[in-house]
């Protein structure tokens, strides 16, 4: 995965000195049995949490995007990877490059 360098800066900090496990968790502790219960790989082992959801990483983008949205809808996670394949293309890169950077990041 390539993070561009202010990601990189904020990475530690929603790390929290963690090694192992997910990178973005839920703020509460996931079920630990039932149907509910997440697959283990899926849970932060110090903390309990889970993995944070699609729909949940999108709901907290979308807030607090709403600020920064003329429209004040908050944006969405496809629109943010799209401002990303703009800033791409504004440093010279062509859209055939940008679709493989694209796929090669999600190939991992």
């Amino acid at each position: 995965m390539h993070w561009e360098t202010p990601t990189a800066r904020l990475l530690p900090r929603l790390l929290a000195g963690r090694t192992t496990g997910t990178v973005f968790l839920a703020d509460r502790r996931a079920p630990a049995a039932g149907r509910r219960a997440p697959a283990l790989r899926d849970t932060d082992t110090d903390t309990g949490c889970g993995r944070l959801s699609h729909p949940r990483a999108e709901y907290l983008f979308k807030q607090a995007s709403k600020l920064h949205d003329p429209h004040g809808a908050g944006y969405t996670l496809h629109q943010l990877r799209h401002s990303g394949l703009n800033h791409l293309a504004a440093r010279g890169r062509s859209a055939a490059e940008n679709d493989e950077h694209h796929h090669r990041r999600h190939r991992r």
